[in-house]
């Protein structure tokens, strides 16, 4: 009796947790043009620093891996891929600042599963282990230098799921200039963990300079533009080669 009475203790904790910081929380998130951020509508990730890669794309290590790497495109031109965002505890169609929200690709998934993004522990095969050598949070334990797994982001995801739990939260960094952080945020999603902590989300960089996003220490400030918005002739060119290279990564070898 006293396990169910200290189990439903602690689900009522987390979840007065969760609203009390979802009021605390409550401004909207706006796109690049200054519109609210809306559920369902496609958007590119773009991050705000010019001259540090391009958006937010999807792309496979070989031609059958799955399922798919949320990763950078190199060159900033590249818009990358289209995503919407859904809100997973309030059903509102306005996107607002740390409530949890389901992020999926808004593209057809050669892999046929789930396009939502979630927090994944990458591959521990010597390849791998080199390419995301330099993240931040692979750390090794002193007593058997046993490696910590990389958490990076991939698709396949399930809604209201703890590993699909995301935030978005204004960032600072440009004063006048409205830029966000996306975090993860397990416990906001029912995660059985007593952590109460959301994860900031960035590039991870492997040896040869491609970016994974992936939880990281860095802070990874973000805007969002409108795909379907009005586009100068040379950004129409710059979103055609972004879904060509889109294409490009996902038939790779």
């Amino acid at each position: 009796m006293k396990t169910i009475l200290s189990f439903l203790f602690f689900n009522l904790v987390i979840f007065t947790s969760t609203f009390s910081l979802l009021s605390a929380g409550s401004d909207v998130i706006y796109d690049s043009a200054g519109n609210k951020l809306l559920r369902g509508i496609p958007y590119y990730i773009l991050p705000l620093l010019r001259g540090t890669g391009g958006g937010l794309t999807l792309s496979q290590n070989t031609k059958d891996a799955c399922p798919l790497n949320v990763t950078q495109e190199s060159f900033e031109v590249n818009n990358g891929s289209p995503f919407t965002f859904n809100p997973i505890v309030l059903d509102e169609d306005i996107i607002r600042g740390a409530y949890p929200v389901s992020i999926e690709a808004d593209v057809v998934n050669p892999c046929h599963d789930s396009n939502i993004w979630k927090l994944t522990a990458a591959v521990a095969n010597d390849d791998d282990d080199e390419r995301l050598k330099n993240n931040k949070d692979k750390k090794k334990k002193d007593d058997d230098k046993e490696v910590v797994p990389v958490y990076i982001v991939t698709t396949g995801g399930e809604f209201n799921k703890p590993e699909s739990c995301f935030q978005i939260v204004e960032d600072d960094m440009m004063p006048g200039l409205k830029s966000y952080q996306i975090q993860h945020c397990p416990f906001k999603c029912g995660s059985a963990s007593t952590d109460l902590t959301c994860y900031n989300v960035g590039i991870v960089k492997d040896a040869d300079g491609n970016g994974y996003l992936g939880r990281t220490d860095a802070i990874f400030p973000v805007v969002f533009t409108n795909s379907f918005g009005t586009f100068s002739q040379s950004a129409k060119i710059s979103q055609l080669s972004a879904k060509v290279s889109t294409f490009r990564q996902l038939g790779k070898k």
